[in-house]
């Protein structure tokens, strides 16, 4: 079965979003282990952030990324309640560009003498492109599980 297959039921599509909302979860957590418990075999704190914003205001930032997407992906179990037409088109356009920036991020790092992924900061690219999936999945058509009724049908 191919990827446009099972992202085209309703059902595929929530394993793929939920499956978004796990790794970034995950993330979350590795990186909160990281600072609280320093294993060796995770990277350093350092290589988890870009340091853009700082950790003790970024963790409730993704804390609360978390709950949006969850709350995203409870919706969208329910019939019928999903984005249509222009909105659809709209994600799919931020989830590209989303990715293509993240995927630039890469590569002027490895430019500026980053020896590998880790340290041109791969994990949080990694990451990104995580939510930049979650945009794309959540804007791509496909079949409801109880389609709307048409008109003249008994609801």
């Amino acid at each position: 079965m191919s990827i446009a297959r099972v992202l085209e039921s309703s059902s595929g599509r929530i394993v793929v979003l939920w499956s978004c909302v796990a790794l970034f979860l995950l993330r979350v957590l590795g990186q909160l282990e990281v600072l609280l418990l320093a294993p060796p075999w995770l990277p350093s704190m350092h290589d988890w952030y870009s340091g853009l914003i700082p950790y003790p205001i970024l963790l409730p930032l993704q804390i609360a990324l978390l709950m949006l997407m969850s709350a995203v992906v409870m919706r969208e179990m329910q019939a019928g309640h999903r984005a249509r037409g222009n909105g659809q088109l709209w994600l799919r356009r931020i989830a590209v560009v989303y990715f293509a920036v993240m995927l630039l991020r890469l590569i002027v790092q490895f430019q500026r003498g980053a020896g590998n992924v880790i340290d041109a900061g791969g994990i949080p690219v990694a990451f990104h492109w995580v939510l930049a999936l979650f945009l794309l999945v959540l804007g791509r058509r496909g079949r409801l599980a109880c389609p709307p009724a048409q008109k003249g049908e008994a609801a």
